[in-house]
């Protein structure tokens, strides 16, 4: 039997941007960390979407750009404009919101209107140009992790991504105190700046988040960008979708290798697929954990000045021996047949670049890596999803339910 993935984009991001990278000189780096390829403007990210559509790309994952400053934008005008064109190209699309902290004009924004405002897309409906899709915990959310660690409630073991809960979590009261982010990531100059926050800001948009997906019978989605505190924390997110997911019980879980230090780019299969086993096994153990149906989608965040020092030979598979890229070794590792991968994520966001067979760092575009990467599976004996009752199934179609769910987070009976 053929192994099958589901062919995902992420065609913009948040850290690649003209005032996140400082300009060096060099102009093929200065051009990749500045985007200068990710296309911003409606007609060129309409014209990219038929390209990637007609690779057989079905999952789209976008955060907004301000057509004017190529800088991340979460203006929700921009977002409807994405759905619209989305839905009208192709309605098996399965859409999907980022909902990034980092960059200048969010931070602005959130000082003049508020937190929520940098994640109000997760409120929008589809007839609205909403997302099935809107990652809600990323980086910024670890500050909830590490003030639980602060106050003694939580111990990680950054090896192996696992957690021990060491106080009763139903005492904890986040913090208010307004601090940095400090979470180490690998990322441009300015691109790992997620600004000043608390843990209870942090804390209550996330519930929000979750609230208004509940109240949209729309699902879940969350990236790792960490393994040990992206894990607790989705892990005690789990807890609250469990209890209200009669009407959108899927979960995704997107793994960043090679975001931080603390998710670095495995140097093994048995290492990729502990970090796989361990997002695809998150409802373990939770009340109601068979109504949620949780899919792991894996990228690529490495980025092009480590991109050759991650390339080495593949250790598992037909390709074994062969010295791979980082891109193409995460694709022959998520097409193992116990891979337990969902979703295969590649573009701009992650990658801004392409790593020729001489090992030279190359701009490139989105199409060029959608591209790629279906060479790659196909290469390998795989198989495109591409039939609509998988993408539908996938992404559960909305089914409003009257009233939002209170959701209290932290709850004794789901963290026993």
């Amino acid at each position: 039997m053929k192994k099958s993935l589901i062919l995902g984009c992420c065609v913009t991001g948040a850290k690649f941007t003209p005032k996140n990278h400082k300009l060096t000189g060099n102009r093929v780096y200065d051009s990749i960390c500045s985007g200068d390829l990710i296309p911003v403007g409606f007609e060129d990210i309409e014209n990219e979407l038929d390209k990637l559509l007609q690779l057989g790309c079905r999952y789209w994952h976008i955060h907004a750009r301000n057509p004017e400053t190529r800088e991340q934008s979460c203006d929700n005008d921009l977002y409807r404009v994405y759905g619209e064109i989305a839905r009208r190209k192709n309605a098996n699309l399965i859409v999907s919101y980022g909902g990034s902290r980092n960059g200048v004009e969010i931070r602005n924004t959130i000082a003049e209107k508020g937190e929520w405002h940098r994640i109000s897309q997760a409120s929008l409906s589809k007839p609205q140009g909403g997302a099935d899709f809107v990652t809600f915990q990323a980086a910024i959310e670890l500050q909830i992790a590490c003030d639980l660690e602060r106050q003694g409630f939580v111990e990680f073991n950054h090896e192996n991504g696992e957690f021990i809960i060491k106080g009763d979590l139903r005492f904890y009261t986040p913090s208010d105190l307004v601090t940095d982010n400090g979470i180490k990531v690998h990322s441009t100059d300015n691109g790992g700046d997620y600004g000043k926050s608390s843990a209870v800001v942090q804390y209550e948009t996330l519930l929000r988040c979750i609230r208004e997906r509940a109240h949209l019978g729309l699902p879940y989605e969350v990236e790792w960008v960490q393994n040990a505190r992206s894990r607790f924390l989705t892990w005690l997110i789990v807890g609250q979708i469990a209890q209200h997911v009669a009407h959108a019980g899927r979960l995704n879980i997107t793994l960043l290798f090679g975001f931080s230090p603390k998710l670095p780019f495995p140097v093994t299969y048995r290492q990729f697929k502990r970090v796989v086993d361990q997002a695809k096994h998150i409802a373990k153990g939770h009340p109601n954990e068979d109504r949620i149906r949780v899919s792991v989608a894996v990228g690529v965040a490495v980025l092009p000045q480590h991109s050759i020092s991650v390339t080495q030979p593949m250790d598992v598979g037909p390709l074994k021996g062969q010295t791979l890229t980082p891109l193409d070794r995460l694709i022959a590792y998520a097409m193992e047949p116990d891979s337990g991968v969902d979703v295969l994520r590649t573009g701009l966001e992650d990658t801004p670049y392409f790593q020729d067979e001489n090992n030279t760092i190359l701009p490139t575009t989105n199409v060029h890596l959608v591209k790629h990467a279906k060479q790659m599976i196909e290469r390998l004996g795989g198989e495109i999803v591409i039939d609509r009752s998988t993408l539908t199934d996938f992404a559960i179609s909305e089914r409003k339910v009257a009233k939002a769910p209170k959701i209290d987070f932290i709850q004794q009976e789901v963290l026993a």
